[in-house]
């Protein structure tokens, strides 16, 4: 093939290929539909063949600078990593998360209930018999309890406060992990670690001081909780996405729950980081536990402001 006539078949392909170019520079390539973008993987494809064509058959020819220069350009966009941008942080948490949430609620409220129900059961097997605790919780951990539920005194707040701060992370992230179980190991620990805290409960109620015990574990609770909650929500997203695939192939279906879920994970992180902070510096203060659940309700609230962005917005 002469060059005039491979270039006068090929330079349509070239004017595609620098046409969609100009298009991202000016857009960006998220604003390329499926078919463009594909289209343009193609024309990337065909023009690198066809310079390595033009390099054999036309060695110092004009019109291998000029492909070049076309596939220098494409491949910019096609492979450059992308720029870190706080902004779309800031835009995540401020109406990202919450939007997220409030799409998938259902889930999250669901963990929310086996959490409670194992909470629920029991706190009743509890008070029913005080030795029921030990099939909830390790018998040291009962033991070394100091029911006076004192910050300054006997209680023992470094080394129960870590046992529950380490063990609501763990919680959160295997609620989630789990969910790959089709929801089986979610559902077991959101019951399991439900079914911990209420047997706690219960035997704070029949040994100990119910005032100190809230005051202790509200303040940081509350976050952690949400944290758990939306973590076990974040398993069934992925269970649901291996069981019932919908529209797509299982395999596809598997990689959507997982960045569905993973976006709540992001939340869930954040807020067992603030929750650890209060747990380090303000749960320990010894003032009044009045004090303490005032600020919990304070935190409650907050968190329920938060979630009801997306409802003030669709007002607005």
């Amino acid at each position: 093939m002469k060059l005039e006539q491979f270039i006068e078949k090929n330079s349509p392909l070239w004017s595609e290929l620098k046409s969609l170019t100009e298009l991202i520079d000016k857009k960006g390539i998220k604003h390329l539909d499926s078919k463009q973008l594909k289209r343009y993987l193609y024309l990337f494809r065909m023009s690198s063949h066809q310079l390595a064509y033009a390099r054999t058959h036309y060695p110092g020819s004009e019109v291998i600078p000029y492909i070049n220069s076309l596939i220098a350009i494409s491949h910019n966009h096609i492979y450059s990593v992308k720029k870190y941008d706080f902004s779309e942080v800031i835009s995540f948490f401020k109406s990202g998360l919450p939007n997220d949430i409030m799409k998938y609620k259902s889930y999250i409220i669901a963990a929310t209930a086996v959490f409670l129900f194992g909470f629920i059961l029991s706190w009743l097997l509890v008070a029913v018999n005080p030795q029921n605790a030990t099939y909830f919780m390790p018998e040291d951990m009962i033991q070394n309890i100091n029911w006076d539920m004192d910050t300054s005194g006997g209680w023992d707040y470094p080394v129960m406060s870590s046992y529950i701060m380490t063990n609501n992370i763990s919680v959160a992230f295997k609620a989630f992990v789990l969910g790959i179980t089709l929801g089986i190991g979610t559902i077991y620990i959101l019951f399991l670690n439900g079914a911990l805290l209420g047997a706690l409960t219960g035997l704070v109620y029949q040994n100990g001081n119910p005032l100190g015990y809230w005051s202790l574990i509200l303040p940081h609770g509350i976050l952690e909780l949400t944290a758990i909650f939306i973590a076990g929500g974040a398993g069934f997203i992925l269970a649901r996405s291996i069981l019932i695939p919908r529209e797509y192939s299982r395999k596809h279906s598997i990689i959507k729950g997982a960045k569905e879920a993973t976006s709540l994970i992001l939340g869930v992180i954040v807020f067992l980081i603030i929750a650890g902070i209060i747990e380090g510096f303000f749960t320990p203060i010894n003032i009044p536990p009045i004090y303490k659940l005032i600020f919990a309700g304070l935190t409650l609230i907050m968190i329920a402001i938060y979630f009801a962005i997306p409802y003030f917005k669709s007002d607005v």
